[in-house]
């Protein structure tokens, strides 16, 4: 297991590596945006710290677990991608992604445990090709919405589009979803 229990800053690229746990305890690149973050498929990533601010890529290989609130952000319009599951840790929790970038889900969303709500911002584009989003609040897609499998989004209130959703190739995806 890693465990970074407070702030981890500066202009450089991390990349931890572990089987284990991941965990993030305080900000991530607050003060001095790190370069990139990439984390392996082996093992699972916590962030506790509410934030992750990158100038370039953050590639979570592996599982990741919202232990707060959290807004992940690149500076510089990287990708931030999830390879694999992302849910909250039991309490609902918000995540904001903000890139000019492409945020991508290519895993199940709340599926363990549902977020709060997810918002991306206006800038760069969204993938979701895991299957599923659930949140017991709004989800809200700032940018153009790209499906790379058929979609069913479950929110306890509010699901909104900035643009209408399509599909990754062409190829017909169905939408399914449930709001209040």
């Amino acid at each position: 297991s890693l465990d970074f229990g407070s702030t981890v800053n500066g202009a450089f690229a991390l990349a931890p590596n572990t089987g284990g746990l991941t965990i993030f305890g305080g900000p991530v690149g607050n003060a001095i945006a790190l370069a990139s973050l990439t984390t392996d498929a082996g093992g699972t990533t916590t962030i506790h710290g509410g934030s992750v601010t990158t100038t370039g890529a953050q590639t979570y290989n592996d599982a990741v677990t919202l232990g707060a609130d959290a807004t992940l952000t690149s500076t510089a319009g990287g990708n931030i991608a999830f390879s694999s599951t992302l849910n909250s840790d039991g309490t609902p929790r918000a995540l904001a992604v903000n890139t000019g970038g492409t945020t991508s889900f290519d895993g199940a969303v709340g599926g363990a445990s549902a977020l709060a709500s997810l918002t991306t911002d206006a800038a760069g584009a969204t993938a979701i090709n895991g299957g599923s989003v659930t949140t017991t609040g709004a989800q809200t897609y700032n940018d153009p919405v790209t499906l790379g499998a058929d979609t069913t989004l479950n929110a306890g209130t509010d699901i909104v589009f900035a643009a209408a959703p399509n599909s990754l190739d062409g190829t017909l995806m169905h939408l399914v979803y449930h709001d209040a």
